[in-house]
């Protein structure tokens, strides 16, 4: 591992470490159709802080957003931090969801809530682990045609997840999609996703989503971020969590570095899964 690489990781942690996670603070990341909705929720039901994020300024939520600039949201937020007092606005700042990593500086939400079509918190993890001389440490998983080794690692996931909840898989990318629903098939707006029937398909659902990638993290490396239902339709992943599992990662990540000489591919590659009760998203990445 560089030598000057050692503090300046050990001084990401430490920093992560001491961030607090802000109860009442809901992040979303995504101002389309679902975060639109989301904050229409959130009015409902008097949250106390929303902020929306999009990289589109004319996205839909913005039109019924007070839209900030950086440095008023991060003054916002601590704000918010430090008087618990409740907004009377849903907020929302024009920004790439991969730059998230910018605005957790002045603290985690309570909820994070992912509603953009891209697996937000692989995005999140490689932009935290990105901004050192060396370049990012970790990046996504693409295997090419004759690389063995890989696809054996991705073949040995695969094969350890029931073949009717993998409604997708690319080793090329490193992904797989895993759903109680068919190919084709669209959830209803209004579900709420109960854990062991699927009322709409008519479908026994044995064991979560969650539960099924969890099983594998005994044999491999990996984090499994659980989408928690806020409302029909949309989940958000605890903030708690988050901060717990970047900082395993971080640490795993520091770890492999050191002793990069003589790590396996099971000590280098892991994977990140974003998943609920009936659907999940799942990525290979690798310690660079």
């Amino acid at each position: 591992m560089n030598s000057e690489l050692v503090p300046s990781l050990d001084k990401k942690i430490t920093e992560f470490s001491s961030l607090p996670v802000i109860e009442g603070y809901y992040l979303v990341l995504g101002g389309g159709k679902i975060g639109s909705d989301f904050a229409r929720y959130a009015r409902e039901k008097s949250f106390s802080f929303v902020v929306i994020i999009d990289v589109d300024k004319s996205s839909n939520a913005s039109n019924s957003s007070v839209t900030v600039g950086r440095e008023e949201l991060l003054n916002l937020i601590k704000y918010f931090h430090k008087s618990k007092s409740k907004s009377d606005n849903v907020y929302f700042h024009c920004m790439d969801v991969r730059n998230v990593p910018e605005i957790l500086e002045a603290g985690i939400p309570e909820f994070i809530i992912p509603a953009v079509p891209t697996h937000a918190v692989v995005n999140m993890a490689i932009d935290m682990l990105g901004s050192f001389s060396s370049g990012n440490l970790i990046s996504a998983v693409q295997i090419a045609d004759n690389d063995e080794k890989m696809t054996a690692y991705f073949n040995g996931i695969l094969s350890l997840l029931p073949e009717n909840i993998v409604v997708f898989n690319s080793p090329k990318d490193g992904a797989i999609m895993l759903s109680y629903a068919k190919m084709g098939e669209i959830c209803p707006d209004n579900c709420m996703g109960p854990a062991e029937y699927c009322y709409n398909f008519k479908r026994e659902k044995p064991e979560t989503i969650t539960a099924y990638a969890r099983k594998l993290l005994p044999i491999y490396k990996g984090w499994v971020f659980e989408s928690c239902q806020m409302k029909p339709g949309i989940g958000g992943i605890r903030g708690v969590d988050f901060k717990e599992y970047m900082l395993s990662l971080m640490e795993h990540v520091k770890s492999v570095s050191e002793k990069r000489d003589s790590c396996t591919i099971k000590d280098r590659v892991f994977f990140i899964a974003t998943t609920c009760n009936c659907h999940g998203i799942m990525n290979l990445l690798e310690v660079q």
